[in-house]
């Protein structure tokens, strides 16, 4: 019995809490976008926690997978999307008990800094320059998560600290990864979709910084926003050839990168509104915030789809059908938001 249950959950991918990332910050950003009294907000963390749970089960049943997971260069930089989302997850139960929430809090903010400190020990063991992948933003920068889900109280010095390491870290890290990405040997096709992640970390810092600090610097909010919206748009066009590649649970990596540009987005235009900036470049702001929202809306969607076709297969026809009509879609929604932007 215990070994058909261990089987079981051996089954479930590492990458399923990129999914859970995703679906538990798609929630929290519709909150930013519209007044809906938490629910979606609390669905998202629902699903997030039922995914959370089933990958917690697979290591604690196969202790020895995490061990391997987080010794290889892909699945150990996408380890720690788990202690990423239990953040996100934990800022949605400080609605309803500050405690319990501070306390899940700090347990994702030591849980990523192992996944952090075992991800380098690993990395200097057995370092290669054609192992970098921009997925390697996520032990390093993706702690900044924590600071997006400060839930407030006496601890805004360890949110501070946090996004300074994580500023620090994102400027260290991203001239190597362009460096990697343009000029040296190609991504393999199976790890190609960690490309989107090039986009989630300007965002993120940028989230980050205007969540917990009172006086933004203005230079500092326009370097980051430029940065996040040139790389966001640059994902949009590399799914041009990304949603060709034959799915794997790496797909995960097309969510979160998507949210947390329009999350981002939705900071930014409140703090120009707030700091009396002129009401034409709060609407495009605002507008290209739910240009984004709308696209990762429509992304991590497709996503769940092509999970749950992949694990619970359907007749071949309707799952090609599926493929075709999110293609066209996509053609035409990700051409008027990248029309728009360019417009703007």
């Amino acid at each position: 019995m215990k070994n058909s249950i261990s089987n079981f959950f051996t089954t479930i991918p590492t990458a399923l809490a990129g999914l859970a990332l995703g679906i538990a910050s798609l929630g929290w950003c519709w909150e930013s976008a519209a007044n809906l009294q938490g629910q979606v907000q609390m669905g998202g963390a629902v699903i997030a926690s039922f995914l959370l749970t089933s990958l917690l089960l697979k290591f604690v049943f196969n202790p020895s997978l995490l061990k391997q997971d987080l010794a290889h260069h892909l699945s150990g930089s996408i380890v720690p999307t788990f202690s990423m989302a239990l953040m996100v997850v934990a800022n949605n139960i400080n609605h309803f008990n500050h405690s319990l929430a501070l306390l899940l809090w700090l347990v994702a903010i030591l849980l990523h800094l192992s996944f952090l400190v075992t991800f380098i020990y690993y990395r200097v063991q057995d370092f290669k320059f054609e192992h970098i992948l921009p997925s390697w933003f996520i032990p390093p920068v993706g702690i900044v998560v924590a600071v997006v889900s400060f839930p407030g109280g006496d601890l805004l010095i360890v949110a501070n600290s946090l996004l300074m390491f994580g500023l620090v870290a994102y400027a260290i890290l991203l001239p190597t990864m362009l460096y990697r990405y343009f000029f040296h040997s190609k991504i393999a096709d199976h790890e190609k979709p960690t490309i989107t992640v090039f986009a989630a970390p300007a965002s993120l810092t940028l989230a980050g910084y205007l969540t917990i600090t009172e006086q933004p610097n203005p230079l500092l909010v326009l370097l980051l926003a430029c940065i996040a919206l040139m790389m966001t748009l640059f994902i949009y066009v590399s799914f041009s050839k990304l949603l060709r590649l034959p799915f794997t649970p790496a797909y995960s990596a097309f969510t979160f990168p998507l949210v947390i540009g329009a999350t981002a987005m939705f900071k930014t235009s409140h703090y120009l509104l707030n700091s009396g900036y002129d009401m034409q470049l709060v609407k495009v702001i605002e507008s290209i915030a739910y240009g984004e929202l709308f696209f990762a809306t429509l992304m991590v969607a497709y996503v769940c789809l092509r999970y749950l076709i992949h694990f619970f297969p359907v007749n071949v026809h309707l799952r090609l059908s599926c493929h075709i009509a999110f293609n066209k879609m996509l053609k035409i929604s990700g051409g008027k938001i990248v029309n728009s932007k360019a417009h703007h």
